[in-house]
């Protein structure tokens, strides 16, 4: 009887997902480009105006946009703090803040490249705003990663 009832169940299961499937596939967001990451920056504190403001509907889109916005934050400040060795020199006392203000500006700039890895995008903002030789003494990254 158990092995009747497996290729049954097999069956209605394979069913199953063919219907609710219905011949659509639906890729995954590529969750390392910059249209995927960009909507955590933009909504980073002084990176938005007042008008604005995202609403959430349920917290799932909350938590979802705070992962994003750390995400955002967490690899603009690491590269910032790193910027030295790919050729950024970031000033003293400019804030996180600053720094994603650029990235977003930078990025926003160019819609048709959105679809590009994040990391080489912002790589790339901080680099054209604040260029410095490889060689070029640390001008204290810690001001960026602190603030």
């Amino acid at each position: 009887m158990v092995h009747t009832r497996l290729p049954l169940r097999s069956a209605i299961t394979l069913i199953a997902v063919m219907i609710f499937n219905c011949g659509v596939a639906v890729a995954e967001p590529n969750q390392t480009s910059a249209d995927y990451i960009m909507p955590g920056c933009r909504d980073m504190p002084g990176c938005r105006d007042a008008a604005s403001l995202i609403s959430f509907s349920n917290a799932g889109d909350a938590d979802e946009q705070a992962s994003l916005m750390g995400f955002c934050a967490g690899i603009v400040v690491g590269l910032s703090f790193m910027g030295q060795s790919y050729g950024i020199c970031v000033p003293a006392g400019t804030t996180s803040q600053q720094v994603t203000g650029i990235v977003v500006q930078y990025i926003d700039g160019q819609p048709a490249r959105i679809h590009e890895d994040f990391n080489n995008f912002a790589l790339e903002a901080l680099r054209a705003n604040w260029p410095c030789s490889l060689g070029a003494s640390a001008r204290d990254p810690l001001a960026v990663a602190l603030h």
